[in-house]
């Protein structure tokens, strides 16, 4: 009987079971939006498991169901769907646009809205726009994409740094950057070549003070936000590969330089140089011998690669992002050389009842970059970038010096030392870059939250210059007696940023019409610098590159009495700190109005007593006028009006993160006292009154969306002022020293903002829409110390003048040249002319090194699985020196055998009554002469340029329905490949320097890349 009940209970759960999996089948179906249209990426979760799918190009899915379950689909800026399992294996929804279409989670301060929301004046990147870019660093691609936000990259060289500036310059001598916030973590601005693009998943720029107020002490600039990428809860392992390989090449030189026929015939006219007394004969066997254009020999087409894969996975409580990277891209210039390997991971969890979450991220990467030394100098041969224009066409390249010959180490053959340096000698750097963060929440209550958010921000920097004693440099680098030379040098240095941040979060909604946020914070921030250096001249030949090459210090030679070859060290340590704690509360009525209050309280390690402490704040307010009963049935289905006002500080007075840490003390220092003899002599005068500076903005916003939001965009205007200006005061010499540190003067910056995006055809196959942004921003200096006289100029072409724009070139006015003798003349101040060059006559321009209009554009074009994206940037009414072309005009006596000429020389002044703007060969005035007290080479560096040009093409899923791949891409793209400007030189973009010479240009890179699914 017991067998048989066994046999019988077998039976029951043996059919049970296949009842039950019989009721488990395959749902499929397609994904489409309002129009019709298939929505790829749509994540589709059987409720409460974690079976989950996304849908692929063409909006199509299948999951297994069974019977009575629920399929739920969700997708960002639409509105989350569900759908029973009936009888029927196909399950197709229409998801319907929410209000979130235009409305990106918006993260202000510390917390985070929906953009009908926020008060705050805001601009998203759209990271499709910046993805698989070829830029080494991801805020080069920013230049033209945000109204208000101008990005200068002053080097073509891979990897560079670039200066970046929010609605305009904020400090004459403190920071002028934003504040860089990855993953909820503070980070330093100048470390993002060392960051993957395909990371991020999103960037936002925060400008006014209802967004930066809350960041008090770092928010003077505006604040950037950028995170980066998750996998999803529930989510099947999904692996994606990018890559691309291309090439970067030079851009053009709009210069013309002359021959070597031209310069030699040019050299015999003047008798001045190799070419005077020569005989036509002679020049032509010249001519035979050598006629080099050194911007071939310097610069080449290189090469550029880079390779990403990454793995997505979740579970029903976890989930992870890991991604591997690297990349490497030669610079166009000869030596040069960019190379990033990348890891990273960003893992999410939470408990099963969801009450407690935490996440961390963890980003490792090494970097290490080629390159020379000498760009923007005037040293001869350290500068190779104005070698390449300047180099006399009448050396042949293939020339070789003599070893140990100082008399070859002339002007003249300057091109070729510094050939020879790039081949021989060795300059690299090395970073290693860690980012990592750890979040935890935990919901006390519903309404009632406790956090803890804790980031560090590492960069171990390394390098090693080697002037090896075999390079025509070598030899004399201790002495030109000396039996060794050569130079190895290596430094060291450790930047840990540490940053803590603890919170209480309450969040309530009261009758369904009231809702409150309100949030209490403290910060502890805290940042170590150190380093080590140290310089060994005098190497081993057969050694050189490892310490067995240092020649030991005891070593003397027979000329000297002392050892030539003592090494140099160094070292150095600062350390910085704050603390802070703030709150933040934010009041809504029916998602009608809004209000918000930030205030934050914050003590620097930079100053002392009452001063340490800073308190800064803001408030805003917001009316959603398309909630407004009147405005049903309107062409607006957005239409939001924001308002506020508030202050942030700058403590970083002397723009760096480790300057003026000591402003409120009295130092000294080594210096020469009577007679020369070593003393310790005042080097700091103490100010302990030394505080913040003080940025106080209004901002008045619109945010619009039309039709759809077929037509949105904003509009914003502001007025941001700089007071208690940190700089240096003039006092009586008496004292010991004619300067002391003091907060005093005022900066205003007034612009308008306006952008735009509009569809302008969309339908099954075809999608077509354009985008743009500009922004014009007025800086004026309200205020400078009164003993000034409202002028602070300290040489050179620029000067501080109250109700000026900083950066402001002060010069006197460049007049022509004087048709009956052909020397150059000169404005006086009161508008007569002259021939002389005199301070008196110094007058401002009304011209800045900084620009005025900032904006882009782009257009994006799809057809089917094909897709054409363009992205242009422009920057208007901004100036520069162009010392370049004044090198190259320069026609004072015996230079003329220095280096190379523009062809605009043959057009000087030659005899009486001549009309040129060339002044006669030798009149007496050199390039330096002209750059630093006329406007004479003050150019235009406005420009318009196409940044970006892309072609892919995406397979859809029945292409690749007999594959094992889910989705699978091909592109084409070149960066930088058009530019308009009158700027004579290199490159037009600067970051923002007053005088341009012998700078590193911007490349041309073009790609070919492919992005597989897995």
């Amino acid at each position: 009987m017991r067998s048989k009940f066994k046999w019988i209970f077998a039976l029951l759960l043996a059919f049970s079971m296949q009842f039950s999996f019989a009721q488990e089948k395959t749902i499929s179906g397609t994904i489409t939006d309002g129009q019709g249209l298939p929505l790829p990426g749509v994540n589709v979760v059987v409720k409460g498991t974690t079976r989950g799918t996304q849908s692929d190009f063409d909006g199509k899915y299948s999951i297994s169901a069974s019977q009575g379950e629920v399929l739920q689909f969700s997708f960002v800026g639409y509105k989350t769907s569900t759908a029973a399992v009936g009888a029927s294996g196909n399950v197709s929804v229409t998801m319907q646009e929410s209000n979130e279409v235009l409305n990106e989670v918006i993260v202000t301060g510390y917390t985070s809205t929906k953009r009908p929301k926020s008060l705050a004046a805001v601009n998203f990147v759209s990271m499709d726009e910046v993805e698989e870019r070829s830029n080494a660093s991801v805020i080069q691609n920013l230049q033209g994409m945000v109204a208000g936000l101008n990005i200068g990259t002053g080097s073509g060289q891979p990897g560079a740094d670039s200066t970046i500036i929010l609605r305009g310059i904020g400090s004459i001598n403190g920071n002028i950057e934003p504040l860089f916030i990855v993953d909820g973590m503070p980070v330093d601005e100048d470390g993002f070549r060392s960051i993957n693009q395909n990371d991020i998943t999103s960037i936002a720029v925060l400008k006014d003070a209802a967004a930066t107020s809350i960041y008090g002490n770092r928010g003077a600039n505006g604040v950037i936000v950028i995170n980066t990428k998750n996998a999803k809860f529930g989510q099947s392992l999904e692996v994606k590969y990018r890559g691309q390989y291309g090439i970067t090449e030079l851009q053009k030189f709009n210069i013309d330089v002359m021959n070597t026929r031209q310069l030699l015939e040019f050299q015999r006219k003047y008798n001045d140089g190799y070419g005077a007394g020569m005989t036509d004969p002679e020049i032509a066997a010249a001519v035979a011998y050598a006629d080099t254009d050194w911007r071939d020999v310097f610069f080449r087409t290189g090469v550029t690669q880079q390779h990403d894969i990454s793995f997505s996975t979740g579970s029903k409580n976890t989930r992870s992002f890991t991604s591997l990277g690297f990349m490497d891209q030669d610079g166009i210039f000869i030596n040069t050389n960019f190379k990033r390997f990348n890891f990273r991971n960003n893992f999410n969890g939470k408990s099963d009842n969801e009450k407690f979450t935490y996440t961390s991220n963890i980003n490792v990467n090494f970097s290490r970059s080629s390159g020379i030394d000498g760009a923007g100098s005037n040293q001869i041969f350290f500068a190779p970038f104005t070698a390449a224009i300047r180099g006399l066409p009448y050396i042949n390249a293939n020339e070789v010096l003599a070893y140990r010959d100082i008399a070859a180490l002339s002007v003249q053959n300057a091109p070729l030392v510094l050939l020879n340096s790039s081949r021989m000698n060795s300059d690299i750097e090395d970073e290693l870059k860690i980012l990592a963060n750890f979040n935890a929440d935990y919901k006390i209550t519903d309404n009632l939250s406790a956090g803890i958010n804790m980031g560090v921000d590492f960069s171990g920097f390394s390098t090693k210059e080697i002037v090896d004693p075999m390079s025509l440099l070598g030899p004399f680098q201790v002495s030109s007696s000396a039996e060794y030379g050569g130079i190895h040098e290596e430094s060291s240095s450790r930047d840990f940023r540490f940053n803590n941040t603890t919170y209480l979060k309450y969040n309530k909604v009261f009758n369904e019409k009231h809702s409150l946020n309100v949030g209490l914070y403290t910060e502890y921030y805290k940042a170590h610098y150190n380093g080590f250096s140290f310089q060994k001249r005098g190497l081993d030949p057969r050694f050189t590159g490892t310490a067995a090459a240092f020649i030991p210090s005891t070593t003397i030679e027979s000329y000297q009495t002392l050892p030539p070859y003592i090494p140099t060290l160094g070292s150095f340590k600062s350390e910085e700190g704050l603390f802070s704690y703030f709150g933040q509360v934010d009041y809504d009525y029916s998602e009608k109005y809004g209000v918000s209050v930030n205030v934050r309280r914050d003590a620097s390690f930079r100053f002392v007593d009452d001063n340490r402490w800073g308190t800064f704040w803001s408030v805003a307010g917001r009316w959603n006028i398309d909630q407004e009963s009147f405005m049903q049935g309107s062409a607006f289905n957005m239409l939001k009006l924001r308002g506020s006002y508030g202050t942030s500080g700058n403590q970083r007075v002397d723009n760096a993160q480790y300057a003026a840490l000591s402003l409120p003390r009295t130092l000294y220092a080594v210096g020469a006292g009577y007679n020369g003899t070593p003393s310790t002599v005042l080097s700091q005068l103490a100010n302990p009154s030394v505080q913040w500076e003080e940025i106080n903005q209004t901002n008045i916003g619109l945010d619009f969306g039309l039709w759809q939001n077929k037509l949105n965009g904003s509009i914003d205007v502001y007025k941001k002022e700089t007071n208690k200006l940190y700089q240096s005061s003039p006092i009586s010499a008496v004292q010991g020293t004619t300067g002391i540190s003091t907060n005093i003067g005022g900066m205003e910056n007034k612009g308008v903002e306006l952008t735009l995006n509009y569809n302008i055809f969309k339908n099954q196959d075809w999608d077509f829409s354009v985008g743009g942004n500009v922004s014009y921003n007025k800086n004026k200096i309200t205020e400078l110390p009164p003993s000034t006289n409202g002028l602070v100029f300290g040489g050179g072409s620029t000067a501080l003048g109250t109700g000026e724009s900083i950066g402001s070139f002060y010069v006197v006015k460049y007049a022509g040249v004087n048709p009956a003798n052909g020397n150059p003349l000169f404005h006086t101040k009161d508008g007569g002319l002259t021939e002389i060059i005199t301070d008196a006559n110094r007058v401002f321009t009304g011209k800045s090194q900084y620009p005025v209009w900032q904006g882009g554009f782009n257009t994006n074009i799809s057809y089917k699985g094909f897709s054409l994206y363009t992205q242009w940037s422009f920057v208007a009414d901004i100036y520069r020196n162009n010392l370049d072309l004044g090198t190259l005009e320069n026609g004072t006596p015996g230079s003329l055998d220095d280096g190379n000429r523009s062809v605009s020389l043959l057009k000087a002044w030659q005899s009486a009554g001549d009309i040129t703007s060339i002044p006669r060969i030798g009149h007496g005035y050199n390039e330096i002469d002209y750059i630093n007290s006329t406007d004479r080479y003050l150019e235009d560096a406005s420009y318009l340029r196409l940044r970006n040009v892309k072609l892919s093409y995406n397979f859809t899923s029945d292409q690749l329905g007999r594959t094992f791949l889910k989705g699978l891409g091909f592109f084409i793209q070149a960066e930088n490949i058009v530019t308009f400007s009158s700027w004579r030189g290199w490159d037009p973009e600067s970051n923002f320097r007053s005088t341009d010479r012998g700078q590193y240009p911007t490349p041309k890179i073009f790609t070919f890349g492919t992005s597989i699914n897995f």
